[in-house]
């Protein structure tokens, strides 16, 4: 669409400089056009381009849109020095620049008389026409940069459904205030989904709780650990507890966070302990099950920076405990601007510095002894969305 307004303006243009040498050639006499075309060099050449200065060339003439402005400014003053001083040039500059333009037109544009300069009669012909140019090519520079600002740089981030905000947050809004101009976008997927979108192009980086080999395809760069916890409502019996053992689950309400890709793993810890789970309430959406378990509606499972309801507290699992770690992904080999200056902010973001969690309710988390999940899987390149 960008190169068809670009061709129509050009088109426009030869048009427009055509039509004026044509009237001229009418009126004045193509012997005199020609002598004078002749003597500048620039009979048969043919230029269409459009740059800071525009040049305009059609049927032997070149103008230059400085040039143009520059007369139409003398057309409104009458008066040199008033206009190279309107065009913020300098008088001389101003006058060679008309005095080209009259060349380049084959007559005088303006009669230059003490107090009585006037435009000649091919100055009054030809002035309509070079303001509708001037005009056209404005509005021609004002929608290009219109277009280019539409066209932001857009970096797309996958994550995965059980990836909270607590944690990432604070770090998007460093990088967002350090590359200003760059729009961040949010993608949410499952891993198998996020890697098909970034081999196919349509995400820069994916953020993934990584479990297993690594895949050869990608490229990892950790960002930080988090533990699994147990969240309840406040005034719960497991709010006197520094941690929660899987057993400790027996008698209570469960609700089940169904976009949880390690729900088989649980359900099977919970069968080798000797209990069956009851699980009175399930849903994928995050928000829900935090507000059900704030509601008194049992309790559940989920990792410690996906936690953002303060009507609940969050204890951490125990026997098992289970930590996951997780790492920003992009395609090896493949360099994408916006994804290379993320990368390069994450390296520089003090992680470890942000490892104390300010929540009182969550200090007893990071200082108690882990144990990297480890799950069973038949993939080679597995990742578990917790």
């Amino acid at each position: 669409m960008c190169q068809q307004r670009n061709a129509r303006t050009i088109r426009f243009f030869s048009i427009m400089i055509s039509t004026i040498t044509k009237a001229r050639d009418n009126r004045f006499g193509a012997s005199r056009w020609l002598g004078g075309a002749a003597a500048s060099g620039k009979i048969g050449r043919r230029r269409q381009t459009i740059g800071r200065r525009f040049a305009i060339t059609g049927d032997g003439a070149s103008v230059e849109l400085y040039q143009i402005r520059y007369f139409l400014a003398l057309c409104e003053t009458l008066n040199f020095a008033r206009a190279a001083e309107r065009c913020n040039v300098s008088q001389p500059s101003l006058t060679r620049a008309v005095q080209k333009l009259e060349q380049e037109l084959g007559g005088l544009l303006i009669r230059r008389e003490r107090r009585l300069t006037h435009l000649t009669e091919l100055g009054e012909l030809v002035r309509p026409m070079l303001e509708e140019v001037l005009s056209h090519s404005v509005r021609t520079v004002a929608a290009a940069k219109r277009h280019s600002s539409l066209n932001k740089t857009v970096l797309r981030l996958g994550i995965m459904p059980s990836i909270g905000p607590v944690r990432l947050a604070p770090f998007l809004v460093r990088f967002a205030a350090e590359c200003v101009g760059v729009e961040l976008t949010l993608v949410e997927a499952p891993i198998p989904r996020l890697n098909d979108l970034l081999l196919r192009s349509n995400l820069d980086a994916a953020v993934v709780a990584y479990v297993g080999h690594s895949d050869r395809r990608f490229r990892y760069c950790q960002l930080y650990q988090e533990r699994i916890v147990i969240v309840a409502p406040k005034g719960h019996r497991f709010e006197q507890f520094e941690a929660v053992r899987l057993r400790d689950l027996q008698n209570e309400k469960l609700s089940f966070r169904t976009n949880c890709d390690m729900s088989d793993f649980l359900l099977e810890s919970c069968r080798k302990q000797g209990f069956e789970p009851r699980i009175v309430y399930s849903s994928a959406r995050e928000d829900w099950v935090q507000t059900m378990v704030a509601s008194g509606f049992g309790v559940t499972v989920m990792p410690e920076f996906s936690h953002t309801d303060a009507a609940t507290i969050a204890r951490p699992l125990i026997d098992p405990d289970l930590v996951r770690q997780l790492s920003l992904v992009t395609v090896a080999g493949r360099r994408h601007e916006p994804a290379a200056v993320l990368i390069r902010t994450i390296r520089a973001h003090a992680w470890q510095a942000e490892n104390a969690p300010r929540d009182p309710e969550r200090c007893s988390l990071m200082f108690l002894p882990k144990r990297s999940l480890s799950m069973p899987s038949g993939k080679p390149h597995a990742a578990t969305d917790v």
